[in-house]
């Protein structure tokens, strides 16, 4: 996902630590980095995503609706 030009680059750890202390959750240096890799691991497969998204939208599936019983 690029950057916006207005924003400061993504920092997986800072988010980390505050979104940590911000539910109250004390992490060990081992979980911390867990938390940082995953969150890095998703930002790459969002990246994957965003870059599909000049892709032609698929067309809406069909809505079931139940006849008479």
């Amino acid at each position: 996902m690029p950057e916006r030009a207005d924003t400061p680059p993504f920092d997986a750890a800072a988010y980390v630590a505050a979104a940590s202390v911000a539910c109250g959750l004390q992490l060990s240096p081992a979980m911390r980095e867990g938390a940082i890799a995953n969150i890095e691991r998703t930002r790459a497969f969002a990246r994957l995503l965003d870059d599909e998204a000049g892709l032609a939208p698929a067309a809406p599936a069909p809505v079931f609706r139940p006849g008479p019983a």
